[in-house]
């Protein structure tokens, strides 16, 4: 056998070795501790440019065969051994379990410091609370923003955080992509809704800024997004380029509001929207995330904000269908952007990275200002966070998570936030409270989490009988009718209700039938709008179990309902609406 096969065998097998170390090694020891203050500038003046465009990439990764990739896959060990990127976002097909998770995030961090620039990763998740939450199992379920918004209660916003927070460091994710801090005035809007706190700008400013400090406390940075507002938008920008075409004393009064406030609270990242603000760059077509007007002129040199400035995902419709990803990270830094959001697919991700160091190369993105960008990502992975920094502690420690993911308290404050937002909208028939003793056979008809449901409902006593209608087609109605018939009171679980569609059909049939019918709000509470007048409506705001536990424990009088509308449905229920109700004794009926 000659040497060189010998040799080349000796480098396969160390490199097989050390795969295997990082895919299923135990818990790391090694100690850390914090920078000092010359770590920045002499860790900068260390690095390449290829390492200082990494640094300013966040990616997402897929499997080896673009599937899901619960471990390191060869997409990440590229992306960080080969492209030195400075973070990860995880998404659902990287997620099973904590414990998993929390391996995964120890095994990307070892390959980030056993790799040049041997600096720890951010490792960001998207994790709002309510509808967007890439983590379920496992861990606390927390309602959403505009539950927190009907609560109107700055102290639960803060908890809440705070319990996320420490949830989320638990596992090892150091970077929330949260909160939400657009101002939801549209209700046709496709992609927000309940992921905001309202359509009140201060009541969205005083939530956002207290829940983005909870998170803070629970160790975790936080990106506040989606800036300057994706509240009063009818396009996605998953999928095309909306527009924003209000004027600038208008944005200054609603849609800046709870960024400024952001701003003048000091927040870890600023998130860019992929949307066109008109008043702000008249630049036809150019959305924010590609405006310096927007990223240089207004965030940095008006407002004074230092911190770092993120992308929205580049391969999201509103920018590579009219820019290209490669093009478009470009023209992100000459407007402002510190990091550049690449979510998926590894062919772009190398194409961005790539037309960056080209850019720099030829004279189009000075060095200089790639230096800009790096020290302040280097300086947000020093910054001390009351369980300490990135730096000085970047594990998870795995025997611990599943002690700090089940803590009884924060599930008690999740359901009390629930049990704070629901709402009773419309109850003119006084057909509430329900109860079990007197209606015991229920009809439940929910467009979400049946299993949920009658989990929940059980448990207060009646006998349910759940049907799904997700997919709900006007030829199903008859059918649904004659069920209604045959029981004593039905509940249907409603969610993205438009005028003349099968849900508002069903709802009316269900009506005719005589039963006592109660419509439950899963989403928005525009739903409303669209249903038979007087229809007795609870606003849910979410489908989370604690959410649905507290409709079922209102519904049958064992809470109060004390929510109120945080947005606008219509002049008979305007923000604040909301039928305040006491709690029922068991002798009251």
């Amino acid at each position: 056998m000659n040497r060189k096969r010998i040799k080349g065998m000796a480098l396969s097998l160390i490199a097989g070795i050390l795969t295997t170390t990082v895919a299923c090694s135990p818990e790391p020891t090694r100690t850390f501790s914090e920078a000092g203050p010359d770590w920045v500038e002499t860790k900068l003046n260390e690095m390449s440019l290829d390492e200082k465009i990494g640094q300013m990439f966040l990616v997402g990764f897929k499997g080896d065969l673009g599937t899901s990739a619960t471990s390191v896959s060869d997409h990440a060990r590229k992306m960080i051994e080969d492209y030195h990127v400075g973070g990860i976002i995880l998404f659902d097909r990287n997620i099973r379990d904590p414990e998993q998770v929390g391996q995964l995030n120890n095994d990307l961090q070892k390959l980030a410091l056993s790799s040049s620039p041997n600096i720890p990763l951010f490792i960001s998740v998207d994790q709002e609370g309510g509808k967007v939450a890439r983590i379920t199992e496992g861990v606390t379920e927390f309602p959403g923003n505009m539950a927190l918004g009907a609560t109107r209660d700055p102290a639960l916003a803060y908890e809440a955080g705070k319990r996320m927070g420490s949830e989320l460091r638990a596992m090892g994710i150091n970077l929330n992509l949260a909160p939400s801090l657009d101002v939801n005035n549209n209700p046709q809007n496709p992609v927000i809704g309940v992921r905001s706190f309202s359509d009140d700008p201060k009541l969205v400013a005083g939530l956002g800024t207290s829940i983005m400090r909870g998170f803070r406390d629970g160790n975790v940075l936080t990106a506040v997004k989606h800036f300057p507002g994706h509240g009063d938008t009818k396009l996605d920008s998953h999928i095309d380029l909306p527009q924003v075409p209000h004027s600038m004393e208008r944005l200054e009064k609603i849609e800046l509001v709870p960024f400024r406030a952001a701003v003048e609270n000091d927040p870890d990242m600023v998130m860019t929207t992929h949307i066109t603000f008109p008043a702000m760059d008249p630049t036809p077509g150019l959305p924010a995330t590609l405006s310096k007007k927007v990223l240089t002129d207004l965030l940095r040199n008006r407002w004074g904000y230092q911190g770092v400035i993120i992308t929205d995902d580049m391969e999201m419709g509103a920018i590579a269908e009219h820019f290209g990803t490669g093009v478009a990270a470009v023209r992100a830094i000459q407007a402002g952007a510190d990091v550049i959001l690449v979510g998926h697919s590894l062919n772009k991700q190398e194409k961005a990275i790539e037309t960056v160091k080209q850019a720099v190369e030829k004279g189009m993105i000075s060095e200089e200002r790639i230096d800009e960008s790096v020290r302040r990502i280097l300086t947000l992975k020093a910054k001390r966070l009351p369980g300490g920094s990135i730096i000085a502690n970047p594990y998870a420690s795995i025997q611990e998570i599943p002690r700090q993911t089940s803590q009884p308290e924060t599930a008690a404050l999740s359901l009390r936030i629930a049990e704070r937002s629901v709402t009773l909208v419309e109850d003119k028939q006084k057909l509430l409270p329900l109860n079990p003793a007197e209606v015991p056979n229920l009809l439940v008809l929910t467009a979400a989490k049946p299993k949920t449901f009658g989990q929940v409902l059980t448990e207060q006593g009646f006998q349910a009988t759940v049907v799904p209608i997700s997919k709900l087609e006007k030829e199903q109605i008859p059918g649904l009718v004659k069920k209604a018939e045959q029981t004593d009171a039905v509940m249907v679980g409603a969610s993205g209700i438009e005028p003349d569609s099968a849900q508002a059909e069903l709802v009316l049939r269900l009506k005719a039938t005589g039963k006592p019918v109660v419509v439950v709000g899963l989403d928005t509470p525009y739903d409303i709008n669209a249903l038979p007048k007087d229809t007795t409506y609870i606003a849910a705001y979410g489908s989370t179990y604690p959410t649905l536990q507290a409709v079922a424990k209102a519904m049958t009088g064992k809470i109060p309902f004390v929510g109120r509308l945080p947005v606008t449905v219509s002049q008979t229920f305007p923000f604040g609406a909301g039928i305040l109700t006491h709690r029922v004794t068991k002798n009251s009926h």
